[in-house]
């Protein structure tokens, strides 16, 4: 159904969302099922060592954070970053005598 939610896994709570979009070559259902794990790499040997996205997605989840891709082949990538909103407490005025 349109205007559903897509992302089941996300709790509830408030979050500052992040979205990159790009209009590249898009990422296969199959490949884009892997794309955070360690040393998951579609480059040649030598090219890289698959632990760019790897490491994104480990500092997110640290945060409280989730990270999602949708991707369609010869379109291109969305990644959706939501990290837990902070809000910073109001700092209680001194009271008199405190210094």
């Amino acid at each position: 159904a349109p205007n559903t939610f897509p992302y089941r896994e996300l709790a509830a709570a408030d979050y500052v969302v992040v979205e990159v979009e790009d209009t590249g070559s898009g990422i296969a259902p199959d490949v884009l099922k892997k794309i955070f794990e360690p040393f998951f790499t579609t480059k040649e040997v030598g090219k890289g060592t698959g632990l760019g996205l790897s490491m994104v997605y480990g500092i997110i989840k640290q945060t409280g954070g989730f990270i999602f891709c949708d991707s369609e082949v010869g379109k291109g990538s969305t990644f959706r970053i939501f990290l837990p909103r902070h809000i910073a407490e109001a700092k209680k005025a001194a009271e008199p005598g405190e210094a």
